[in-house]
């Protein structure tokens, strides 16, 4: 069996491989957000203003159309498609045959930051999944949904996965209560090593020492990063920076994730160092990328 690696540095620079100058923004990546519902709003914000200052050549938020009006203000350079709302503005079922749709012209979709644990929009989420042809990034609210189904929806899947549970969300997804959390949490490299090869997809077991592990059996534990990452929405940032580098280096999933929990951890740090870990929010990680990246 592989022996983890801890990363300490960038270990795959190609991820970040400099541009040629004729490319186009198409060339740059094409990222599909399907997120976001009333009261979480801010979830598919920072996902896409991440993916945006990772580099993606065009950003696509899909969310209920109830909420245009605060994307169209928020979202200046992301493209936008309203989407079928329920009665509490989450994403409807009916919206499953447009995203399909809409999705053939991406390179990577994203489902479930802040899409709740409405019923229907887990139904959607579900059908997605199992429907989705293209390489998809699944995260938070998008793990909720799979509770139950995740093995079945996971390994019928025919394209690259990449899922971003913490051990929380790690434990409902093996079906197992959440006092589980803890004996996750005391081996993370052996639970994430052992659903990425039965479920066949990429984990980002996140968490102190956050592990990547791939279908192959390689796992790399990441050492950046730390308590200033503690706050809301530094997990959306996290799955935007993800979603870049790989459309991006579309047949890299592992590569690219490894580069985005390294570099989103290096942000992390570079901010608390500057503002006291203490203080520092999700919107900052976002700030402190472009620094990181270009080092």
């Amino acid at each position: 069996m592989n022996r983890a690696i801890t990363q300490n540095e960038i270990i795959f620079p190609e991820i970040l491989a400099p541009r040629p100058q004729t490319i186009h923004k198409k060339q740059c990546g094409q990222v599909l957000v399907i997120a976001g519902s009333k009261g979480m709003t801010g979830a598919a914000v920072l996902t896409c203003r991440a993916a945006m200052r990772a580099g993606a050549g065009v950003v696509t938020l899909a969310f209920p159309e109830t909420l245009a009006k605060i994307y169209k203000d928020l979202l200046p350079e992301v493209m936008t498609i309203p989407c079928s709302a329920t009665s509490e503005s989450t994403l409807s079922y009916e919206a499953v045959p447009i995203l399909l749709e809409k999705s053939t012209n991406f390179a990577v979709v994203v489902i479930g930051p802040g899409l709740s644990k409405n019923k229907e929009t887990q139904k959607l989420t579900r059908a997605l999944v199992k429907k989705l042809e293209k390489p998809l990034i699944i995260d938070a609210d998008g793990l909720n949904a799979l509770v139950g189904q995740a093995a079945k929806l996971l390994t019928q899947r025919r394209a690259e996965t990449i899922i971003t549970p913490h051990e929380g969300e790690m434990a409902g997804l093996v079906n197992k209560d959440l006092k589980s959390a803890r004996i996750i949490k005391n081996d993370k490299v052996k639970t994430a090593r052992e659903y990425a090869q039965k479920w066949l997809v990429n984990i980002i077991l996140k968490g102190a020492g956050t592990v990547i592990a791939e279908p192959g059996g390689e796992v790399i534990i990441n050492g950046s990063g730390g308590p200033a990452l503690a706050t809301a929405g530094t997990g959306d940032v996290l799955t935007g920076i993800i979603s870049a580098f790989w459309a991006q280096n579309i047949k890299k999933p592992f590569r690219s994730a490894c580069t985005a929990v390294y570099l989103h951890g290096l942000a992390g740090d570079k901010a608390a160092a500057k503002l006291g870990e203490r203080s520092v929010i999700a919107s900052d990680v976002i700030k402190w990328l472009p620094a990181v990246m270009k080092k």
